[in-house]
């Protein structure tokens, strides 16, 4: 009877065990989406990445772009409500996050933007054409990400 009960045991571990082992993790870059408001609607768009910097268990991925802002204009435009939260969503997260940095750029001007812990940040009342870049620092490397935002 012990000998049956520890047999079943031993074999739902192993089982357990095998489950684990299979789980399937993404070493890519993660795409980054913000989360917006614009009139009474909330809305997504997903940001364009630019240079990356990042390292997989099996692949490097390596780009550089040296006029972000104007990878940024070239991207759809979106309007936002002045004023309003934008928040940060993650494509996947099998890495160690380590920054956020978020900026608006107007006229070679940065405006720098505090993100919170869940990832929040607010846009400037200041209404007008701006590129929005958002810099990941992870353990895994770092990203950067344009969008083309209209604040109105």
């Amino acid at each position: 009877m012990i000998r049956s009960i520890f047999s079943i045991v031993s074999l739902g571990c192993i089982f357990l065990l095998t489950a684990c082992i299979g789980e399937d993790y993404d070493f890519t870059p993660p795409t980054m989406t913000v989360w917006y408001h614009h009139l009474n609607d909330n809305d997504s768009y997903e940001l364009k990445e630019a240079s990356v910097n990042w390292e997989g268990p099996n692949e490097e991925y390596k780009k550089t772009v040296v006029d972000f802002q104007s990878l940024g204009i070239e991207q759809n435009q979106i309007k936002v409500n002045a004023g309003s939260e934008g928040n940060l969503e993650l494509g996947h997260s099998d890495f160690q996050l380590e920054e956020f940095q978020v900026s608006l750029w107007q006229n070679n001007e940065e405006i720098e933007l505090p993100v919170n812990k869940s990832n929040g940040f607010q846009f400037p009342d200041s209404k007008g054409n701006y590129i929005l870049e958002v810099n990941l620092s992870s353990d895994m490397g770092d990203v950067q990400y344009v969008g083309n935002i209209d604040l109105n």
